[in-house]
């Protein structure tokens, strides 16, 4: 059966008694300063995960708010651009048609001097050919100086019919 002998019990307490200061000296205190080290990086580490994301929220809000003045700015841009090139594109067409229009003007009268030196040019055939019909009508020999003083008088009688 077992015995129970009490200088064994003794010598059982008091191996007890010294592991357990040799465990509390060499293992529980390192132990317990390892896990405190642990736990203050940890609290660390999570007091500055919370400041980075302070950080990073504002930063968030920063960029929007720089996203919305870049929108506004892009729009206050395009609004001007457009602006811009409507005042150009009536410029442009006002020129256009102030050019046609002087063109228009400048052929017209280009057209109106050709005509008058045509017309000018017919009533002198037309003189000529009157004065020739004339001469052979009254058979009397043409003479290019008196026909010419002729026509010249002929046509000042008609006068210009424009």
């Amino acid at each position: 059966m077992l015995e129970f002998h009490l200088s064994t019990a003794i010598w059982t307490v008091v191996n007890l008694v010294v592991l357990y200061l040799l465990l509390k000296k060499f293992l529980f205190k390192p132990v317990t300063a390892m896990i405190e080290s642990r736990q203050q990086e940890i609290e660390h580490n999570i007091a500055a995960a919370e400041d980075q994301r302070i950080k990073a929220e504002a930063m968030l809000e920063e960029y929007d708010d720089k996203l919305k003045n870049a929108q506004h700015e892009a729009g206050q841009l395009i609004a001007q651009a457009k602006m811009r090139a409507e005042h150009e594109y009536q410029t442009v067409m006002k020129r256009a048609q102030l050019d046609a229009k002087r063109l228009t003007e400048e052929t017209e009268q280009q057209i109106e001097a050709e005509r008058q030196t045509m017309l000018s040019g017919v009533r002198k055939e037309v003189a000529t050919l009157a004065l020739m019909a004339a001469a052979r009508v009254s058979a009397h020999g043409r003479n290019s100086d008196e026909d010419d003083a002729l026509i010249e008088s002929f046509l000042s009688e008609v006068g210009d019919p424009s």
